[in-house]
């Protein structure tokens, strides 16, 4: 036995190759109408003339009302995918934050507030060298060249293990994955990191 959609939650908001293919219909639908049809369809030439004056302006106003429409879905599936995105990625079980390349603080999940003990309104914008990264490794590792390496070479360190400190200045072992963080022309710009403890 099949099983039955849900409703709305099956139905897919178009995206932006939809969109334009849309928009290309509707403007070959108002070509063949107003270029063809028309001229077959009103006999008399002072109202013909008429409509074709106002034939432009009636179809960018049509066509800009289409667009609304579509943008407006299609934000609207991204606004809320972004929530659902937003909600799992505060709520996961594992420390979450972001860097930039100079080491820089762009984000820090709630359960990376709750372990390493530092509010997010004073954490954001301040370095991880000197806040949840010590300089020096207990085993005398430099921690501070081990950032910049990962910084500079993210995809050189996908997976990595290092001490970092809490707030209140206690050392813990974190096992990390990382991904890059790039720009539209793929250039590393930061880097998202998602910790687990493993001090035991």
């Amino acid at each position: 036995m099949s099983t039955p959609r849900r409703g709305r939650a099956a139905i897919r908001q178009p995206g932006p190759v939809t969109i334009c293919i849309i928009f290309l219909l509707f403007g070959a639908i108002w070509i063949l109408f107003s270029g063809i049809l028309l001229p077959s369809v009103i006999r008399d030439p002072d109202l013909y003339a008429t409509l074709f004056v106002w034939k432009d302006w009636v179809f960018l106003v049509i066509a800009t009302l289409l667009i609304y429409v579509l943008i407006r879905h299609y934000t609207g599936k991204l606004s809320a995918s972004e929530e659902l995105y937003r909600t799992l990625v505060e709520n996961a079980g594992s420390i979450i934050l972001a860097m930039d390349r100079e080491g820089n603080i762009t984000f820090f999940n709630r359960h990376a507030e709750e372990f390493f003990g530092f509010p997010r309104r004073e954490i954001l914008g301040k370095n991880a060298i000197g806040t949840i990264v010590p300089a020096t490794e207990s085993s005398g590792r430099d921690l501070d060249q081990l950032m910049y390496d990962l910084l500079s070479s993210p995809d050189q360190y996908l997976k990595n293990r290092n001490e970092n400190v809490t707030s209140t200045g206690r050392r813990v072992w974190i096992t990390w994955t990382n991904r890059a963080i790039c720009d539209e022309t793929g250039f590393p710009i930061g880097v998202v990191s998602v910790g687990m403890d493993i001090s035991g």
